[in-house]
């Protein structure tokens, strides 16, 4: 937990060990660590930044806090502050290289919200580098997969080639033998420009 955090940053309720081991400030029912963009889908900006200056205090005082460092990353994707977001994540990689949270975010910030069609071979090339090393580090997790069908079958079949690893479809039958929550995913799809519908 960020050593700093004793108040909830969008209300200012003080914890309890009960809220504390839930994640969850009993008052407003906001996320006190941020560690999934799923926790993010309804906040809009002036509640995130609440989030990211709650998070800035406390790397201030460790700057290598992977916590504060991942809530970072995390709250600046979902700003579109793609740069700032890469800057913490690629901190939280090089602290905590057995964490696939970082690969994953990492990897579906480099197309910058646009979809992968769009993007240039050596991008969708790193891409596929940080889901698969997230896919090795988490193999109960099917999250990894599904994007990375959709970015195969959108980057590849969509424009006539053949990837180089796995089809899209073979992603998603692996994805299918694994937990994926479908919330993260949903959100995971919006940063790549993409929904689930798109994979037809």
């Amino acid at each position: 937990m960020v050593s700093t955090s004793v108040a909830c940053s969008q209300c200012g309720w003080t914890f309890d060990t009960e809220a504390l081991q839930k994640n969850t400030c009993k008052k407003c029912k906001s996320a006190i660590l941020v560690t999934s963009i799923a926790f993010l889908q309804k906040f809009e900006k002036p509640a995130i930044q609440k989030y990211i200056a709650q998070y800035s205090e406390s790397l201030r005082s460790d700057p290598n806090n992977p916590e504060a460092l991942l809530a970072m990353g995390i709250c600046y994707l979902k700003l579109h502050l793609y740069d700032l977001a890469d800057t913490f994540l690629a901190r939280l990689v090089q602290i905590e290289p057995t964490d696939p949270r970082g690969y994953f975010y990492r990897a579906v910030g480099k197309f910058r919200g646009k979809r992968p069609s769009t993007a240039v071979r050596q991008t969708v090339q790193e891409v596929e580098s940080l889901l698969d090393t997230a896919t090795q580090l988490d193999p109960a997790n099917g999250r990894y997969d599904y994007i990375h069908a959709h970015i195969v079958f959108d980057y590849y079949a969509r424009n006539g080639m053949r990837p180089p690893g796995q089809s899209h479809t073979q992603l998603l039958e692996a994805a299918k033998t694994r937990f994926v929550d479908e919330l993260e995913v949903a959100e995971g799809l919006q940063l790549i420009g993409m929904t689930p519908a798109q994979l037809a």
